[in-house]
């Protein structure tokens, strides 16, 4: 996918003369710790070449060679693309771009964090050791919710520590009910096929609508929450410009909860927005969430790991009872605010009645503009593999 911020890696240099200097870092020696007793890995390109990272004591060893337990086959271009992060082992995965001579992918995730520290100096997180400070020094308060009139330095503050922030009653009910009648007349015109819409499956084998994309574009009263001075308040809470999405990565995309739902992208796991790729172009992105219902457990509401997006974090570290968790609790006009690289989930509705709706926008660097192209978003390789379709040039081109 290479762009002019990320050119090609050579493979061999960075290997013998720049990966080795990261293994005798301090994060490489929490890398190697982080690794200690884990089965080495091995990168392999089509032509032989290749370098296999072991943990001996307490550094990673890198040599010349493929005699490992997990051993990945894939182009020098995907290669270099997993090392600057514009595709992680999971989108190399979807997008058909890696092979396992040996081992399999979880082998692959295990060992990612440890390589995200040596290749992007990301540092490995254990959720229930990360301390989390307010502008005061104080712990931070994760139920605290807040309101437009508080200082906007306190909500930065939150955001940039927890990774999102619940804004009370930021739209009027009569805002949130026209929003809504807005989004009914698109909910009933939707179809299948469509391009405009996601669907997911019922228990009873029915078809329900679980996503509008790019309504902005269809919608004008829906394009204009792009310049509201609440919402471009809030935007403007990340630590550098970001710009809002309008034809590109769903742009303004509604969610529709549903009950019983067991196919399709309705209800998410644990997850970070740039868990396929792209982090180093797409964020520090800004989803902000218009909430038309409200969200509890019943109608299915959004939890977040607070500070998870300050690192990387092992998928078996979530399954700890002692982990913090955040359940987010909102009232319609109320705002979620969210950074797209921390952890959050979007489990199912417990309810037996209606799933909430949230109306999304998206802030974003404007670099990601220079990489993404009109129609087209790092999710598309999900849907694409789900559907048997072709991925598009934003989802992690070869």
């Amino acid at each position: 996918m290479g762009t002019p911020d990320f050119p090609p890696l050579d493979f061999d240099s960075y290997h013998c003369d720049v990966l080795p200097g990261r293994c005798i870092s301090d994060l490489g020696r929490a890398a190697a710790r982080d690794v200690r007793g884990i089965p080495s890995i091995a990168f392999r390109l089509p032509d032989g070449r290749a370098y296999r990272l072991a943990a001996a004591h307490d550094v990673i060893v890198v040599d010349a060679s493929d005699d490992a337990s997990t051993v990945l086959e894939l182009q020098g271009s995907a290669w270099s693309d997993f090392v600057h992060e514009l595709a992680t082992g999971a989108g190399l995965l979807y997008a058909g771009r890696v092979r396992f001579a040996r081992g399999t992918a979880a082998d692959l995730e295990r060992w990612e964090p440890a390589l995200r520290a040596l290749y992007n100096r990301r540092p490995i997180l254990d959720p229930r050791a990360v301390e989390l400070r307010d502008g005061r020094g104080a712990a931070l308060d994760l139920s605290r919710t807040f309101t437009l009139a508080d200082p906007p330095g306190d909500l930065g503050q939150f955001l940039g520590q927890a990774g999102f922030l619940h804004v009370r009653g930021v739209f009027t009910l009569g805002e949130v009910e026209a929003l809504r009648r807005v989004v009914e007349r698109h909910q009933a015109a939707a179809r299948p096929g469509d391009g405009t819409s996601w669907w997911a499956q019922r228990r009873d084998g029915a078809e329900v609508l679980c996503r509008l994309i790019y309504l902005g574009l269809r919608a004008p009263e829906v394009a204009a929450l792009s310049d509201d001075p609440r919402l471009r308040g809030l935007g403007a809470l990340g630590n550098e410009p970001l710009v809002p999405a309008l034809d590109r990565c769903d742009g303004h995309s509604v969610v529709l909860k549903n009950p019983d739902v067991v196919a399709g992208l309705s209800d998410l796991p644990w997850h970070r927005d740039c868990g396929l790729g792209g982090h180093p172009v797409t964020c520090p992105v800004i989803n902000m969430g218009i909430q038309l219902d409200a969200a509890t457990a019943a109608s299915g509401r959004l939890l977040f790991v607070p500070g998870s997006a300050h690192g990387s974090v092992h998928r078996s570290a979530l399954a700890r009872p002692d982990v913090p968790v955040v359940a987010v609790d909102t009232e319609p006009g109320d705002v979620t605010v969210h950074y797209g690289d921390v952890l959050h989930a979007a489990p199912p509705p417990l309810g037996p009645g209606p799933g909430r709706r949230a109306l999304y926008l998206t802030f974003m660097p404007k670099r990601a503009y220079d990489a993404i192209g009109p129609h087209q978003s790092y999710n598309d390789t999900i849907r694409a593999q789900q559907s048997g379709g072709p991925t598009t040039k934003a989802s992690l081109d070869s």
